[in-house]
């Protein structure tokens, strides 16, 4: 099977060469934000998610301004806002100019300085909803000016920072959260995020821990948990923590999506695609989860199965890289290496910096006697990696087979 790639010592004379495919990708953890409830005083809680074998965990994350949930897409967890119930009817009507280059929004109605700042608080989040991140900050350090006590205030702008990508001002915001608030619960969870993305595994299980410790019914929390220890590839821990969060909310769809990826990586394929069909059956929709159970199917042997589940998942996302390269590692399986040939040529074009796209398309070339093509393809995978070793072993091979095909060529002429 393609689970792994082994050592080739060399060509034996009278031997094909093995040339070596790269193992599917799987589509990573996802954890997607759901309101959670609980009292901030400005603000509401949203969760987000990762993913890639798609190779991720998903997070959530939490905001203030409204409980309510967002998915992201990423390598890490997703962050929560914090938000209050919406201010009582105004009386007056205060005109807040907007920040340069930002899309409109509708004047802010209000009568107390309190209704005033979740006011701005939710135009934060609308133009970060926009990917308007400056706008969203500006907002957030208005609001912060007026009430500087507000550890939910501080929470939502580091999300904003963090969606910006600075992840260093994010935790200095969620820092100042939980100074105003140790047990705020949801600004631990997403500074835990925030280390996650900088590949600090064990700070954002001690943040994660500290959550749970605040909130002991919080189910992101444990998914995100499982993600990082996941990430640590330990497994034995993650899983506990999945189904933690399970428990806790029995149609957690990212919580299933995580336990089912952790078990694929185990190799108990059953128990995963069992866990990936209940994720199907909750969100429909959700292209990683037929990715993965596509790779399970694929391990097992049922081809057929797998590049169905691999053409739903490029169904419902077009642009999807990973499940053409899956698609295109079944369809080898299966035998049918021109469909492979054209499946890894998607995932290039989706993707032209994929090198094990260029390594497993270049073995395929390689096996049908097509060397010069396997050479360029093997050239351009060691190109975008240059410390590609299976790339490398491929390429030498390759050389070898053609060197080999021209001495009995040779030999072949020289005869009488």
């Amino acid at each position: 099977m393609l689970a792994g790639l082994s050592e080739v010592a060399g060509l034996r004379r009278g031997r094909k060469p093995d040339h070596l495919l790269v193992p599917p990708v799987f589509s990573s953890p996802i954890s997607v934000p759901k309101p959670v409830k609980g009292v901030q005083p400005v603000g509401a809680v949203w969760d987000m998610t990762n993913r890639l074998r798609s190779e991720t965990a998903v997070w959530h994350c939490v905001r203030a301004a409204a409980l309510c949930a967002i998915f992201a897409l990423a390598a890490g967890p997703a962050p929560v806002y914090s938000q209050a119930k919406d201010p009582p009817a105004a009386n007056t009507t205060q005109a807040v100019s907007e920040p340069n280059h930002c899309s409109r929004q509708v004047e802010i109605v209000d009568a107390t300085p309190d209704a005033f700042v979740a006011s701005l608080n939710r135009r934060a989040q609308v133009y970060e909803e926009r990917g308007e991140f400056d706008c969203a900050i500006r907002e957030f350090d208005r609001a912060i000016e007026l009430k500087p006590e507000s550890s939910a205030l501080f929470n939502n702008r580091g999300l904003a920072y963090r969606d910006k990508g600075e992840a260093g001002r994010a935790i200095e915001d969620f820092n100042e959260a939980i100074h105003l608030n140790p047990d705020n619960a949801i600004a631990l969870n997403n500074r835990g995020n925030a280390y996650f993305d900088n590949r600090q595994f064990d700070r954002a299980i001690q943040d994660y821990d500290q959550a749970l410790t605040a909130k002991p019914d919080y189910a992101e929390a444990y998914n995100n948990r499982g993600g990082a220890y996941a990430s640590k590839g330990d497994l034995s821990r993650a899983i506990p923590d999945y189904e933690a969060a399970i428990h806790l909310k029995p149609d957690y769809a990212e919580a299933h999506f995580n336990r089912g990826l952790a078990l694929l990586k185990m190799g108990a394929f059953d128990s995963a695609i069992t866990e990936f069909d209940r994720v199907i059956k909750l969100k429909p929709g959700f292209a990683e989860a037929f990715n993965n159970r596509g790779a399970a199917w694929n391990e097992e042997g049922k081809h057929d199965r797998a590049v169905e589940d691999y053409s739903q998942a490029i169904r419902l996302r077009p642009d999807y890289a990973e499940a053409f390269y899956n698609r295109a590692l079944a369809f080898h399986d299966a035998g049918a290496r021109n469909r492979a040939i054209e499946d890894f040529g998607n995932a290039i074009r989706l993707k032209p910096k994929l090198p094990m796209a260029f390594n497993s398309r270049g073995s395929v070339y390689a096996e049908e006697g097509q060397l010069d093509r396997a050479i360029q393809d093997f050239d351009e995978a060691i190109r975008l990696e240059p410390g590609y070793a299976n790339a490398q072993r491929n390429r030498t091979l390759a050389y070898a087979q053609k060197a080999g095909q021209a001495q009995v060529a040779s030999g072949t002429a020289s005869q009488p």
